[in-house]
């Protein structure tokens, strides 16, 4: 689980598992996959520098550079 905030500043947690998509249209849409939308104050990048530090601190196999969308699975090192 990830701490974001709504736009209204309310902190929440967000179950980085069922993460689909993340957009920046300019507020920041997190969608999720069973279709439930969330606008949050953090930027897209942050958000997911969140998933991954979370993914880390519990161990999760993967191997991840520093910006959006460059992720990779270690088998495809």
């Amino acid at each position: 689980m990830i701490k974001v905030h709504r736009l209204n500043g309310e902190l929440f947690l967000l179950n980085s598992d069922m993460i689909e998509t993340i957009d920046a249209t300019p507020d920041t849409v997190v969608r999720l996959l069973n279709g439930h939308r969330y606008l949050v104050r953090e930027e897209m990048q942050e958000v997911y520098d969140k998933v991954i530090e979370f993914r880390r601190s519990a161990g999760y196999a993967c191997i991840v550079s520093s910006s959006v969308g460059e992720s990779r699975e270690p088998d495809e090192l």
